[in-house]
């Protein structure tokens, strides 16, 4: 038992600040032109995204499917702007777009809105999540599948990798195992600029109305906030 707690102190110490400099050291996988990060609800792009969009220089551009109220709009524009985005856009369909976690969405609904941000920003690559949805989420899940089906001629997508919770909780062996697959073709990984360190956490913040106790631990120990690993589907 000593002998597991020296190690577990001699990695948070010494080797995960290590990998963690080599990561954000490392050449970006960054590609020119403008990009479509597609939440499915107002926090989704702080909550889960925020090291993507703070590492990219080149333009973002935010599409969110479901609105909630007129407060998470406007907590939705506020986040939005500490997270560098250049403009975005709210879907209010409560019909074909409902917010529930049991719920799968029409590919049909998802992809029209999508081609339509498309054509108005000049995309050329696509974020979102993948099949899980990082919390199983099946609104999330729906963006997923529905880019499945996104005819992508000069169109790239990356799914954010989900991953299991024993994993989602304890950043310094995600760094680790990152780390180890960084060579990887098929992955992207983007950490969390240190100068920006905050800046998912005033993200966050602004969201009020979604600040339940629990998001306050997320916003301390999840991954999410610190890594994006992810996967170039197209």
């Amino acid at each position: 038992m000593l002998l597991l707690l020296v190690f577990f102190i001699f990695f948070i110490l010494i080797v995960a600040p290590f990998i963690f400099i080599r990561l954000i050291s490392s050449k970006s996988n960054e590609e020119n032109g403008n990009y479509l990060l597609v939440i499915a609800h107002p926090d989704d792009e702080c909550l889960f995204f925020s090291p993507i969009l703070l590492s990219l220089h080149s333009n973002k551009y935010v599409l969110c499917l479901s609105n909630g109220n007129n407060h998470r709009l406007d907590e939705l524009r506020r986040s939005c702007m500490h997270l560098g985005v250049k403009d975005f856009k709210i879907i209010d369909d409560q019909i074909n777009l409902k917010d529930d976690q049991s719920v799968l969405w029409s590919s049909d609904t998802i992809l029209g809105h999508v081609k339509q941000s498309i054509r108005q920003w000049n995309i050329s690559t696509i974020i979102s999540f993948d099949y899980y949805g990082v919390s199983g989420h099946k609104n999330h899940s729906s963006i997923y599948y529905a880019l499945l089906h996104l005819s992508h001629n000069q169109i790239h997508f990356l799914s954010l990798q989900s991953t299991p919770i024993y994993r989602k909780y304890l950043t310094f062996i995600e760094l680790f195992r990152i780390y180890l697959n960084k060579e990887s073709t098929s992955r992207r990984t983007f950490v969390l600029p240190v100068k920006y360190s905050l800046i998912p956490h005033k993200a966050m913040l602004e969201h009020r109305s979604q600040l339940i106790w629990f998001r306050y631990l997320y916003l301390l120990f999840s991954h999410y906030i610190w890594i994006n690993d992810f996967v170039l589907v197209y």
